[in-house]
């Protein structure tokens, strides 16, 4: 009975929610209920401890996010339909305080009991990683889900094709895991072709161009290699690829014929008015012509977007340009906030980026880097993109973002 007491009076609500922290990849799997109550859960806590919490007041961090609440905020109020665009500005509120809990946490307990939430991650990692290769070789995941589309992975995430995205928002802490025990030169690099390869046969060809990108960024600044065998591998992988693709049919049309007007005259154009991602683009930029200060409002695109007047027929799928989003998170800030909201979003994004990356030159931590090289490469523009405000999009971004933040110690004086 005394064992029993003593072992309940040692799990603090900091263990709970640093297990909590460190199965979080499963909400992401399980769905948004679950990626939402995560949220919700680990901002109800901070919120519970508030006078002990008191230190946000002195962080920039926390007012560059309320500057970015407060651009939309003002955005509902010039929203064609409120009753959208709020739901999701209450729920950045909760946001806010779920990325201090995880820079508490992490600041709290960073290199004793953090490491086991970096070591769930990469387990998690792993098992899907095993799991996607399972369904290329089978043609169904471990539990027998299969992708609804020739050429592209379900996994564990079923009807929803979006592992792709998934395997973006963690392959650097997987790789940080790696490189931090110590792991021989060799096997990093064979893990590093392997979790490439993998990115490659999911299908998805802009979560696979960002992983690829992010990839080769966090390589070649920590990966302690000849420089020259760095080289070597940077031009191995996209011949690999390359041979791969030529060799089946569904993975051929998505990378090559889907893609070669690219690479013709004035190629990026003509690919634009055959895709879809091209109809959607041409109707954001319509929106925002008639919306220039404040957009349509967040969440109204998917209305707004089927409109008559964006029809175009020089636009091959222009009966298609009404989505949820129009896939391409620049876009998707300049057509529903308009120019006022795209421009705090950058100064919000970018301030972000800088101050985490000035952070991580004194701290040398590499899961910090990897946050920040995931951040970055989620907002290039061009490459399409999930909506940023969806449940999970934004759960792997939030929870990137709150690592990228965790160890900031800049100060407002």
């Amino acid at each position: 009975m005394r064992i029993k007491n003593n072992l309940i009076n040692t799990i603090t609500p900091d263990y709970i929610y640093l297990f909590l922290l460190s199965i979080f990849p499963l909400s992401l799997i399980l769905g948004n209920f679950f990626i939402n109550l995560f949220i919700f859960l680990f901002s109800l806590n901070f919120l519970i401890n508030f006078k002990k919490n008191k230190f946000i007041f002195k962080e920039i961090i926390f007012y560059l996010l309320i500057f970015f609440l407060i651009s939309l905020i003002i955005n509902v109020f010039f929203s064609i339909d409120p009753k959208n665009s709020l739901p999701r500005v209450i729920k950045l509120f909760f946001v806010i305080f779920f990325i201090f809990e995880i820079k508490r946490l992490i600041q709290k307990y960073e290199g004793n009991l953090t490491k086991y939430v970096y070591k769930s991650w990469f387990m998690i990692f792993l098992i899907i990683s095993i799991d996607i290769l399972f369904e290329i070789i089978f043609g169904h995941n471990m539990i027998g889900n299969r992708s609804i589309m020739p050429g592209r992975i379900a996994s564990f995430f079923g009807d929803e094709l979006v592992v792709g995205a998934f395997y973006h928002g963690f392959i650097l802490f997987f790789l940080s895991f790696l490189i931090l025990k110590k792991t021989k030169n060799y096997i990093l690099i064979f893990s590093i072709l392997f979790v490439v390869l993998i990115s490659f046969l999911i299908g998805e060809r802009s979560n696979f161009i960002k992983l690829f990108l992010s990839v080769i960024i966090f390589t070649s600044y920590v990966l302690n290699i000849n420089y020259k065998i760095k080289l070597t591998i940077f031009l191995a992988i996209p011949l690999i690829l390359l041979v791969i693709a030529n060799s089946s049919d569904s993975y051929k049309k998505r990378y090559h014929g889907e893609i070669k007007t690219l690479f013709t005259i004035n190629g990026y154009e003509k690919y634009m008015k055959k895709s879809q991602h091209g109809a959607h683009r041409y109707t954001s930029m319509e929106i925002l012509k008639d919306n220039p200060i404040f957009g349509v409002g967040i969440k109204n695109f998917r209305f707004e977007s089927a409109n008559t007047k964006y029809e175009n027929r020089e636009y091959v799928k222009t009966d298609l340009r009404q989505a949820n989003h129009p896939h391409q998170i620049h876009h998707e800030f300049l057509s529903e906030t308009g120019i006022f909201g795209y421009i705090c979003f950058l100064i919000f994004i970018l301030s972000s980026i800088y101050f985490g990356f000035k952070s991580y030159l004194k701290s040398q931590n590499l899961y910090q880097l990897s946050a920040i090289i995931f951040i970055f490469t989620s907002v290039l523009p061009i490459i399409p993109s999930g909506s940023f405000l969806s449940s999970f999009t934004s759960g792997i971004f939030w929870l990137n973002f709150g690592v990228m933040v965790s160890l900031i110690k800049i100060k407002l004086t």
